[in-house]
């Protein structure tokens, strides 16, 4: 580090970034930002200058800059905004360029209210967006159609269709976002596909990408007689272009800003430093966007470059050895150096990743090869780019069709769960004194087998696990809906899973939350009736599981008949078993015990028929001196007869799922009376249209000095106990139940 001050600079920069958001600075972490005084965010009218827009089948997404909040006769600049408004309130067609006016509600960007979501603010923050706005209505105002915004879209769009035209098949998707940086051209089975090969990398626009752009641009050039600082000045204006063109990616503007020190050192006769340029592309991304520090885009850009600048030349021997292995080693260290990261995004690694990247990185340069010259002679002669594209859609068919294959083999893909980030820390000290002691001067004979110890200690860190002998239920935030986690001595049982108001519930909130805490195996779903906001997430689940898009497995589902919505119940059946699952019913007396933890269904009984909600199934979960209750949408009869068991049995619970997500119809007090409980958690969603919890439902809480816990209002609500002592906690605020 001494012969490189840039690289100790960049740590410390980093540590600095680090310490500051910690401290709660808001140009440096995720604080929200504060609108300028007398402003206020409900029916706000704000003027922006459009940079991105993308369309739906309902909404119209625009992102502004450029903007200004009008009050009264006032105008004050704020940060950028990302509008989502229905298209019939659009009165026209807004394109990059314009400039438009728009009243709405503002909204801070949330943060995310489970573990495991993906977290908005920190994605939109590290990109400028500071707020979003539910527009009410939309006009231009005006229009550059001159504008750097306006042009760059239009030769988008024109681009994307040309080359979804001439390349054929599904590969069409995957040129768009190699060339253009147009992800959502991908679709999601292709994208799943790539993931399982461990190459979805390629399908971004990345330092391959613009490194392969710009060295071929500027070997041609110079092949052309022009000399080195024409070429190369030349070659870093366009890729300067190109990476803003795309969209400017931490990782692509990261390859830009290297490459351009690269044709500069060149350029000036200077010897090039690979960590050193690494080093100032990353302070200088950072100071345009410290947010960029918490970016998975960001840290595995940077990590790739890392492992192959540091680890790699740590395995390399002295003696000559074959490319095969060598690629081998490369794969390595690239996986060594972004494992971690790789870890804390997306909580999943694939098994096979480094071969199929043996495969993969050689042929890449072929694939942009044929996409960008079968692009632009498509343009003249569209039989001539649909040949040229031919090889580059064969190996991306290929890589698909590797993807889909693996598909097949069990545990293709392995969830890891989140690390603790003191264990990615350790992880990197021991990394780094690995490299070191490979690459000294005296490497000590004596010690060499014990060489590549501090590696595996390293990763037996990050993947295992202490066994953790307390239960833990988890109540996630699903928005108008339901769905608990319980957790004890390495089983896992999941009480619902729907929401009315979140949608991709399942995929999106449940999903990422199971694989956040390293949740393999859902050793069995319990589903209280077939409500769609008790059981939709359920239904993503199954058909993920069923497709294979996920390594997660479910072991059994329990169904309870009722009289109503037979024809849901036999859906849920059928899906259960095409993912494999074993289907059972249950009804009250029906026990599932695991060491001490017991959960017993106490209705419906076996011959109960009539209406779904009153039907529901209750569960009581018991664990030393602990008890909770969960009640689906219980009412009616059903609530009488759980009631009657309850007062007969005098088994209190300390804690209530309300039932019915806090409807006045159900949780009266007689029934509270029996359960006695301490602690309540309500289930809703913000701003839902059935007002829940109802006011007379909270009457009765605070009548029985039930302390409650809603999640609407403050997400996921966790709780751990041990048998004796109970904790209940939520984002950053806790509370003890004794």
């Amino acid at each position: 580090m001494s012969k490189r001050p840039l690289c100790t600079f960049a740590l410390l920069f980093m540590a600095v970034i680090w310490c500051l958001s910690l401290a709660g600075v808001p140009f440096f972490g995720n604080a929200p930002p504060v609108l300028p005084e007398g402003c206020s965010p409900d029916g706000a009218v704000l003027e922006g200058r459009v940079y991105e827009t993308k369309n739906n089948s309902f909404y119209t997404i625009l992102y502004l800059r450029q903007v200004k909040i009008l009050s009264d006769s006032n105008q004050y600049s704020m940060e950028q905004v990302k509008v989502n408004i229905k298209n019939e309130l659009a009165k026209s067609t807004v394109m990059p360029g314009m400039k438009v006016r728009l009243t709405g509600d503002l909204q801070q960007i949330p943060l995310p209210s489970n573990p495991g979501q993906f977290n908005e603010r920190s994605y939109y923050y590290a990109r400028k967006v500071k707020w979003y706005l539910e527009g009410r209505s939309l006009e231009t105002v005006g229009a550059d159609a001159r504008s750097f915004d306006a042009l760059r879209c239009e030769a988008k769009a024109f681009l994307k269709e040309k080359i979804l035209q001439l390349a054929p098949g599904r590969t069409g998707g995957i040129f768009c976002a190699m060339m253009l940086g147009e992800k959502q051209e991908i679709g999601r089975e292709n994208q799943m596909l790539l993931r399982l090969d461990g190459v979805l990398h390629i399908a971004a626009i990345s330092g391959t990408h613009l490194s392969f752009l710009g060295w071929g641009l500027y070997r041609i050039l110079r092949k052309l007689r022009l000399p080195v600082p024409g070429a190369g000045g030349i070659s870093v204006f366009l890729m300067i272009q190109y990476g803003i063109f795309t969209g400017s990616s931490a990782s692509a503007m990261r390859a830009v800003i290297m490459f351009s020190l690269a044709v500069g050192a060149m350029a000036v006769g200077r010897t090039y430093d690979l960590l050193s340029a690494l080093s100032l592309s990353a302070v200088l991304l950072l100071l345009e966007s410290p947010g960029y520090l918490y970016d998975s885009g960001f840290l595995l850009s940077f990590g790739v470059i890392l492992g192959l600048a540091v680890i790699y030349p740590a395995f390399v021997e002295k003696k000559e050895e074959s490319r095969l292995v060598l690629g081998v080693k490369s794969g390595l260290a690239l996986q060594l150096a972004t494992i971690p990261i790789q870890m804390y995004f997306f909580y999943e690694l694939p098994v096979f990743g480094i071969l199929v990247n043996l495969l993969v990185l050689p042929t890449v340069g072929i694939v942009l090869a044929s996409g960008l010259f079968g692009c632009l002679s498509g343009l003249a002669v569209p039989l001539l780019g649909r040949m040229l594209m031919l090889p580059g859609a064969f190996l991306l068919e290929v890589y698909l069709k590797i993807g889909e294959w693996l598909q097949g083999i069990p545990f293709a893909s392995v969830i890891t769960g989140r690390p603790h980030m003191w264990k990615i820390i350790v992880y990197y000290i021991l990394l780094a004194v690995w490299v070191r002691y490979c690459r000294g001067k005296e490497r000590g004979e004596k010690y060499r087998r014990l060489r590549y110890l501090p590696v595996l200690l390293g990763c037996f860190l990050l993947f295992v696990k202490i066994p953790d002998e307390k239960l833990r239920i988890t109540f996630l935030d699903v928005g108008q809906g339901d769905c608990s986690v319980v957790r004890f001595e390495g089983k896992t049982y999941v009480i619902d899973g729907g929401s009315s108001s979140v949608s991709g519930v399942g995929n999106y909130r449940i999903l990422p939350f199971l694989k956040c805490m390293g949740i393999r195996k859902v050793d069995g779903i319990f589903l209280s009736h077939m409500d769609d906001d008790h059981i939709n997430g359920i239904a993503e689940l199954l058909e993920a599981v069923k497709n294979r898009e996920t390594s997660l497995r479910i072991d059994k589902i329990f169904l309870s008949e009722c009289g109503e919505k037979q024809e849901k119940l036999a859906e849920m059946k059928q899906a259960g078993e095409k993912a494999g699952c074993r289907i059972f019913y249950l009804y009250s007396g029906d026990r599932i015990r695991k060491g001490e933890m017991e959960l017993r269904c106490l209705y419906p009984c076996i011959d109960t028929k009539g209406e779904s909600n009153e039907n529901s199934q209750v569960l009581r979960l018991t664990c030393g001196k602990f008890g909770a209750l969960f009640t689906g949408d219980t009412e009616g009869s059903g609530e009488t007869a759980v009631t009657g068991i309850l007062e007969q049995e005098q088994t209190a619970c300390q804690l209530l799922k309300v039932a019915h997500h806090g409807s006045k119809n159900s949780t009266s007090i007689r029934f509270l009376e029996a359960v006695k409980p301490v602690a309540g958690i309500i289930s809703c969603g913000e701003g839902n249209r059935y007002g829940h919890p109802h006011r007379e439902l909270m009457e009765r809480l605070e009548e029985e000095k039930v302390e409650v816990f809603q999640t609407k209002d403050w997400g996921a609500v966790f709780v751990v106990t041990d048998g004796k002592r109970t904790e209940v906690s939520f984002q950053h605020k806790k509370s003890m139940v004794n």
